[in-house]
């Protein structure tokens, strides 16, 4: 995937990430930041963002992200890595 395209996709996960916790919007939100750590999104919040995920971006499969968490480590970065338009 092109990088305009990557970092545009980063740019519609970001805008996703405020929708599920809006108190994130002031916060800047790296690709590295832990969804969890970072951001403070509960399991609650996660379900949430990969509906709209698969919503507006493709498809997403949230099992297969979780079994795999402790190597990506929960990112942003890793949520656009998983998803397939």
């Amino acid at each position: 995937m092109p990088a305009t395209d990557t970092a545009a996709a980063l740019e519609q996960i970001v805008a996703l990430i405020v929708e599920v916790k809006p108190g994130l919007a002031d916060t800047a939100v790296r690709p590295t930041d832990s969804l969890v750590d970072d951001l403070g999104l509960d399991s609650l919040d996660i379900l949430q963002l990969s509906r709209k995920i698969n919503r507006d971006l493709g498809v997403f499969d949230l099992d297969a992200w979780g079994e795999t968490a402790a190597e990506h480590g929960r990112t942003v970065q890793s949520l656009r890595d998983n998803v397939e338009a």
